[in-house]
């Protein structure tokens, strides 16, 4: 019921659209967008897994309508002060093994670039996820050894903590510590290479803290992901990466990607200061 009222909103908005698309191309204003995913698989579904079939329709939507890019190119592109071609990355959260299966072949068939975010104590221990527990899904994480095969991929590796707690909750300095910079240490121990980019577990505006972005500022990292559920623009800038949820379907994905008059303003008021703007990043090879 929702999907078809969500439907009928574009269609009536439809004029409205393209006209935003329009102008905001000829004075090279067109946001930037990043997306992502948690779980793509068939069996034991949830609020953050996509089917295989739906994930395949993303794509092929995706491919025909934008240039899919690197994060890394990504934050380039909302760091320049012109933005003139329809820009979309992809970056999953937390690290499940099912994406083994397909999701993470499927990206590589089709050349495309992605961000893999994972929480590091979870690919330790081969535990699942608390709240899959809770959920009766005790579903198997990523592997190291599955990481170094993203990574030859082409997929880039990012932190995510280690144990994925709300980060927006921790005061003591010893644990944020342990929880953000631990979990870089981690994934630069296994994988040999140096992480540039962080996402916070849950990632809305109370799961983050001007400590925590202090704290990956101080670490070097290039920038960091929310899921505020916003677009990005260029002259912004680019440390603070903000993402729309693409796992609940494709009319969703569609009804932001084509430009949803209600969602162009940032609906949240941050918890911290901007950073300062990073560098243009090259993308990894």
């Amino acid at each position: 019921m929702k999907n078809q009222a969500l439907w009928v909103y574009q269609r009536v908005t439809a004029n409205k659209r393209k006209e935003l698309m329009s102008n905001f191309r000829a004075a090279g204003k067109l946001p930037i967008s990043i997306l992502f995913y948690h779980r793509v698989a068939d069996d034991q579904p949830n609020d953050w897994t996509i089917s295989r079939r739906d994930f395949a329709m993303h794509l092929d939507w995706l491919q025909d309508r934008f240039e899919i890019v690197s994060l890394s190119e990504a934050q380039n592109r909302i760091i320049a002060n012109r933005s003139d071609r329809p820009t979309v990355a992809i970056t999953f959260d937390d690290g499940y093994a099912d994406n083994s299966d397909f999701a993470i072949p499927e990206l590589s068939r089709r050349q495309l670039p992605a961000t893999y975010f994972v929480a590091t104590d979870y690919v330790r221990e081969g535990k699942p996820f608390p709240h899959d527990v809770a959920a009766g899904s005790p579903l198997a994480p990523n592997t190291i050894d599955q990481l170094r095969e993203y990574q030859s991929m082409g997929i880039e590796i990012g932190a995510h903590t280690r144990s994925h707690p709300d980060l927006g909750k921790i005061t003591e300095e010893q644990l944020l510590r342990d929880e953000i910079v631990g979990s870089i240490e981690d994934l630069s121990s296994w994988l040999d290479f140096s992480v540039r980019y962080f996402a916070f577990p849950y990632g809305m505006p109370n799961n983050t803290s001007q400590r925590a972005v202090d704290l990956l500022q101080s670490q070097g990292i290039s920038g960091f992901c929310t899921a505020y559920g916003a677009y990005n623009w260029p002259s912004q800038n680019g440390f603070h990466l903000r993402r729309i949820h693409a796992d609940p379907g494709l009319i969703r994905l569609q009804n932001w990607l084509t430009l949803d008059p209600r969602k162009l303003d940032e609906k949240y008021s941050l918890p911290f200061v901007e950073p300062q703007s990073c560098q243009q990043l090259a993308p990894v090879s």
